[in-house]
């Protein structure tokens, strides 16, 4: 099940490339707000080569369940980010 269409913005802090996804850590501008993003597919290749920490961005989700493990309590339902789209604001 899908929730509805979220926006977040912040800061660019850090980007970690590897050769499926970036991961994408921001300061939101709203404490509390989601601040990890994992970008696939189309849209990682959109922003490979244009996304630089210190950039201002929003960023579309979708809160997502899935299942994490924890070795201690076991498993337990989360919620993750499915990241829609990512727009710069304004470039550092």
């Amino acid at each position: 099940m899908e929730g509805r269409l979220q926006t977040v913005s912040g800061t660019v802090e850090f980007i970690w490339e590897t050769d499926r996804e970036l991961l994408v850590n921001l300061e939101p501008d709203r404490p509390g707000a989601p601040h990890t993003f994992e970008v696939g597919g189309g849209l990682r290749q959109r922003l490979a080569d244009t996304l630089a920490e210190g950039d201002k961005v929003e960023i579309d989700f979708v809160a997502i369940s899935h299942e994490v493990i924890d070795p201690d309590s076991g498993p337990s339902d989360s919620l993750r980010p499915d990241v829609r789209d990512v727009r710069v604001v304004r470039r550092r």
